[in-house]
């Protein structure tokens, strides 16, 4: 009797190309982003990062979910398309609220957001994603009351509130996990468009770095050194991001018998982690470039080098928790990212940003010479995980 083909009988679905509907999608939270950045560089101590954290929960899900939907039906169809344009213009709508969204604009922000999420929940109603749509319903109607009272109530009781919306959100994947783990995924596709956020979340780090340097009055060599230095670092992010990981993430998660379990860890999960990173970065960046001559407060470098260190960790901690082994490149940047924090204070914005860069060059530098001394996962051994994930 001839072996049957393990590969056969994975859910997984033939590629597809990226619609460029998808693209266009992405325009509105390349404006988002910038935003949340925005709400993190206005408000007074961490009440601007927490209140960050918790939109960018509700939009990032929003996001997921349409990108996901997207990638396992075809997208080119006027119906899809059309419908992906209306998610368009509500989050617009979202964007233009996040400013005030825990101020005057909170309503704005709760009806926006529970409009989209309703439309995306009649998206998921078809065909295969019957169960999913039942899950996804259940989410639905628990959210609106909690935006909706929230932004009625205002102050203490709206963040709680609205950190319980999201919250909600982020347990579905584990709550719903038994409906969710049968849904079958184009991986190329999904992988492609998760990886075309981080180049959207990286376009902020670009903006941030540009921005402060292009409104000085004048530049001196402090001031375009500072801007190489930067940019170096936003590079070498994008290094470890596509140079390895991204290759990796697609052939494991192709070979995965359950694709769920691994798109839930690397890229739903995984992706936030990402994305809050640099966004974070971003904050710290833009304050380090408005005077890279003067020494670094504490926030700074704790928003600077916590983005950076979040993000070189994110492939670490999942290979740890999979595979019980240590990427060692990223376990020792990521320890040089904290050690770096207290040095803030004593440092002026281009040292600091010099030392980080330098950290971040070395960890691509050492994967890319030595790859398994540096703990990068090799296929096989992906290939064999892949058979119990």
């Amino acid at each position: 009797m001839t072996a049957q083909n393990p590969a056969a009988s994975r859910p997984v679905l033939p590629h597809r190309a990226v619609d460029p509907v998808m693209l266009f999608f992405d325009l509105v939270y390349v404006f988002l982003i910038t935003e949340l950045s925005g709400v993190i560089r206005g408000e007074p101590g961490w009440t601007g990062l927490v209140h960050a954290v918790v939109l960018l929960a509700l939009l990032y899900w929003q996001w997921c979910l349409v990108t996901i939907q997207s990638s396992i039906r075809d997208a080119s169809t006027t119906r899809h398309r059309f419908t992906v344009m209306l998610l368009m213009l509500i989050a617009m709508g979202t964007a233009a609220a996040v400013p005030q969204a825990f101020g005057e604009r909170a309503m704005v922000f709760a009806v926006s957001c529970w409009g989209a999420r309703l439309l995306i929940t009649v998206m998921l109603a078809r065909g295969e994603n019957s169960r999913a749509f039942r899950m996804d319903l259940t989410t639905t109607l628990i959210q609106g009351p909690l935006l909706l009272g929230g932004a009625a109530l205002g102050g203490t009781v709206q963040m709680v509130m609205w950190a319980v919306a999201a919250l909600w959100e982020i347990a579905g994947p584990f709550l719903h996990a038994g409906a969710m783990s049968t849904q079958r995924y184009d991986v190329g596709n999904v992988v492609e468009r998760f990886s075309l956020l981080i180049i959207v979340a990286l376009g902020e780090t670009v903006v941030s770095i540009a921005t402060p340097q292009a409104e000085l009055a004048h530049l001196d060599w402090t001031d375009l050194a500072s801007l190489v230095t930067a940019f170096t670092l936003v590079g070498g992010l994008w290094w470890t991001y596509f140079h390895h990981n991204l290759n990796l993430m697609e052939h494991y998660i192709s070979r995965a018998t359950t694709p769920f379990y691994a798109v839930r860890s690397l890229l739903v999960y995984g992706h936030l982690a990402l994305v809050a990173g640099l966004i974070t970065t971003a904050v710290g960046l833009h304050h380090i470039m408005a005077e890279p001559h003067h020494y670094v407060d504490l926030e700074t470098s704790m928003l600077l080098c916590g983005g950076t260190l979040v993000f070189m960790s994110m492939f670490a901690v999942v290979r740890l928790r999979n595979a019980r082994r240590f990427y060692h490149s990223r376990a020792v940047a990521c320890l040089l990212c904290l050690a770096i924090v207290p040095l803030g204070p004593h440092l002026s914005g281009l040292v600091l940003l010099g030392l980080l860069a330098a950290v971040v060059v070395g960890e691509g530098t050492w994967e890319t010479l030595a790859p398994r001394s540096a703990g990068v996962p090799q296929h096989d051994e992906l290939t064999r995980l892949a058979v119990g994930a």
